[in-house]
């Protein structure tokens, strides 16, 4: 276990020295942090580095390669697809106005397959049908459904960051039951390198994920979530939703009430489940501590489910 643990230490030193230092490059260079004037998405006052997904992409990144281990090296190479769209999106369409929908729409499934087919090309595969290009097909739509989801969230300081946080504490739990190794490496590096970024996200933001941030962690949970997966098991996917959480059900929910509603789900809005939180007078802290308990019931029920599937 100690092999396990000595990484996901040099993670969490490398992303608590390393994301100051973005923070104050950030500050020096106004073309790296998110300004809030002419979005009204946009919800802070002051402009805030956008480079906390760099920040935990990079700590991560150290302590797999600690580790020498093809399968977490194989994550970490999936990544990078969805990453680096998510790092563009950053600093090219900061705000929803300078967006072209069809556009990042197209980028989106081209990314989210790359990565899918770098997952199936090292043997990971989303199985619960095993025939044919079917699990690479199941793949690519977890890749998809979850960086969106992730992204989602990331609306308030601290949240998107705490609840994936929560989710892969869930499947560090099932690792350990299954005794999968896999899962527990990634799990351990994930939760060190979310940890020191949530030290400077946490309210009030001193750093933001980012789309960038937001698509590596909901690539990192499609990742954990698809080698969980049984052939023909649907109790793993009732598991792995509810080890998701918050993130899925809100998401599916907000696509839906935009599609009924006429609007169109590429353009973001305040009426997020979280959102309503705080119209309805909740401050950030409440609304994030009412949010993570939500979060840890499912996931506790979701843990149970996986681990006796």
């Amino acid at each position: 276990m100690f092999n396990l643990i000595l990484p996901a230490i040099v993670s969490f030193i490398l992303g608590i020295i390393l994301i100051p230092y973005l923070i104050r490059f950030s500050e020096k260079n106004h073309s790296f942090v998110d300004i809030a004037k002419g979005d009204e998405l946009k919800i802070h006052k002051k402009p805030i580095s956008l480079f906390g997904g760099l920040g935990m992409f990079v700590s991560m990144v150290f302590g797999v390669a600690l580790l020498f281990d093809p399968s977490a090296t194989t994550v970490i190479l999936g990544a990078l697809p969805v990453f680096i769209l998510g790092y563009w999106d950053d600093f090219k369409w900061k705000h929803v106005t300078t967006i072209r929908p069809l556009f990042k729409f197209f980028l989106l499934i081209v990314s989210c397959l790359a990565s899918a087919l770098i997952l199936l090309f090292f043997g990971i595969s989303f199985n619960f049908i095993p025939i044919s290009i079917i699990p690479l097909f199941f793949s690519f739509c977890m890749i998809f459904i979850l960086i969106n989801a992730v992204n989602y969230q990331d609306g308030i300081d601290g949240l998107a960051g705490s609840l994936v946080f929560i989710s892969i504490l869930g499947f560090s739990v099932v690792g350990f039951f299954i005794q999968s190794e896999f899962i527990l490496t990634i799990s351990l590096i994930s939760l060190a390198s979310i940890a020191a970024f949530l030290i400077f996200n946490l309210f009030p933001a001193k750093i933001f994920m980012g789309d960038s941030g937001a698509y590596a962690l909901g690539f990192l949970l499609s990742a954990i979530a698809i080698t969980i997966v049984k052939p023909y098991n649907l109790l793993t996917i009732f598991g792995i939703i509810f080890i998701i959480g918050l993130p899925l059900f809100d998401g599916v929910f907000t696509n839906v009430r935009r599609i009924m509603s006429g609007k169109s789900i590429f353009l973001g809005d305040r009426s997020h489940f979280y959102d309503k939180l705080m119209k309805g007078g909740f401050s950030v802290w409440k609304t994030l501590f009412i949010c993570c308990f939500i979060q840890i019931f499912s996931v506790i029920i979701g843990i149970f489910l996986l681990i006796y599937a």
